[in-house]
């Protein structure tokens, strides 16, 4: 028989009280024992599993058979590491001592994805017992989803051509309470630096200002360069393969939270209203530059110089269809050209990841969605994600149709302390997974 909720919430915060860190200061016993966690509730459930070694942690991956003994084969994917609790002076309670409190069960990685993957599991465990299961599932988490390891997309590259018919992951959430969504899409990454050399030697401002090329601005004007324009897009050149978003989704953006609201929710500031009128197209299905620091001596200090060096760590989100290292060489041709004599230019990629995007009209996204709004009487929307979910591109790559959702809401503090999951939503992101897999019998 399947679980009551209380049940169900109480076998999570067992798996949450593991503080299975991958970001620099967990463990590696940690992040083991959330792994044999895993493998142990799918054998609970009448499944196989094993623990897969790889050079930093170990892959989960499991079967749990279909209740018939045929059906379609669909590959469920989670990660059970977690990001760090820093500040932990800033929680309100202990990160790994699940608390509930109005409502919200707190603790690291209630919400991303221990919660949300505990749901999809918690379906598919409880169709399962009541002999209802109409696929066959395969099962796979990994352990270094929160530092961009690359474990989990190994594995699924080894996987033989049609091995599955579709894929189903939780580690998103609705667009606002009461609104179920489907991400059809998520953004590639590019994260780097930019370091511009203007000299030998940091020079005094009083002797060779206005006369001495400064690295500072130097950095300023090329970082103007990668400015979007008023209607949001980079550069011709950063525009390579950016397709136009489908009817579909050009229909659901009209339906989804108010830009200014959710920019309000992030503390933050509108880029202008221009960005507000077009604020989903924007933050999904256009590539975006952003500065995320910028390092040149110590402005705490009062140095009156010329600084011959300045640093900016820049990231880029792209969309499916385009290419990330054309895009980057794009970049460096770009600033290249721009720069001034006697200004010299090192770039340096920390990290890249491609985008993906489906057709909002595959079967298996219509399937999924009409599955959401029937079993929850809510409005499902199909959108993209503005994130990188590299796991996901690969799965596009190798053919299989993705459903990228789940039951987090964009309030969860998700990365931050005080993260937590509503359990009115982890108990719809068990409807929403026993519903989907359902629907995908009839694949």
């Amino acid at each position: 028989m399947s679980r009551t909720t209380d049940e169900l919430i109480e076998e999570l915060s067992d798996f949450l009280r593991i503080p299975s860190i991958s970001s620099g200061d967990g463990t590696a016993e940690d992040l083991a024992a959330a792994a044999t966690w895993v493998h142990d509730r799918i054998v609970a459930a009448g499944g196989t599993a094993e623990l897969v070694p790889t050079e930093v942690n170990p892959l989960v991956v499991g079967e749990l058979p279909s209740s018939t003994g045929t059906g379609p084969r669909v590959l469920l994917y989670g990660h059970y590491d977690v990001q760090t609790v820093a500040p932990l002076a800033d929680w309100t309670t202990p990160p790994f001592e699940p608390t509930i409190r109005d409502g919200a069960l707190y603790a690291r990685g209630a919400s991303d994805d221990k919660g949300n993957f505990h749901a999809l599991l918690a379906g598919a465990a409880g169709l399962a017992a009541e002999g209802a299961l109409p696929v066959q599932l395969t099962i796979v988490l990994d352990g270094e989803e929160e530092v961009g390891g690359h474990s989990v997309i190994d594995w699924i590259e080894q996987q033989p051509a049609g091995a599955y018919d579709a894929a189903l992951v939780f580690d998103a959430g609705f667009v606002a309470p009461g609104h179920a969504a489907i991400e059809a899409g998520v953004r590639g990454v590019i994260t780097g630096t930019l370091t511009v050399r203007t000299g030998e030697r940091d020079a005094h401002s009083g002797l060779y200002g206005g006369g001495a090329l400064n690295a500072a601005h130097v950095l300023s004007r090329l970082i103007s360069e990668l400015e979007p324009g008023p209607d949001g897009r980079l550069h011709e050149s950063l525009m390579v393969g950016v397709a136009p978003a489908s009817p579909v989704e050009e229909a659901v953006w009209a339906t989804l939270p108010d830009p200014a609201d959710e920019l309000a929710i992030a503390g933050i500031a509108p880029r202008s209203p221009e960005a507000l009128t077009d604020y989903y197209r924007r933050t999904t299905a256009m590539p975006t530059f952003d500065v995320n620091a910028i390092t040149c001596r110590d402005a705490g200090a009062n140095r009156t110089i010329v600084p011959c060096e300045a640093t900016a760590a820049i990231s880029f989100r792209l969309v499916g269809g385009q290419n990330a290292p054309a895009f980057w060489q794009a970049v460096q041709e770009l600033l290249r050209s721009r720069a001034p004599a006697g200004a010299d230019l090192e770039f340096s990629v920390r990290g890249m990841a491609e985008g993906a995007a489906f057709d909002p009209e595959l079967p298996v996204i219509r399937l999924a969605r009409e599955a959401i709004e029937s079993a929850t009487g809510l409005p499902c929307a199909v959108t993209r994600s503005g994130g990188a979910i590299p796991l996901v591109t690969a799965l596009a790559q190798q053919g299989v149709p993705t459903v990228l959702s789940g039951c987090a809401l964009p309030n969860d503090r998700i990365h931050a302390p005080d993260e937590h999951l509503r359990i009115d939503q982890y108990a719809l992101g068990v409807q929403m997974a026993r519903a989907i897999l359902t629907a995908f019998g009839r694949l």
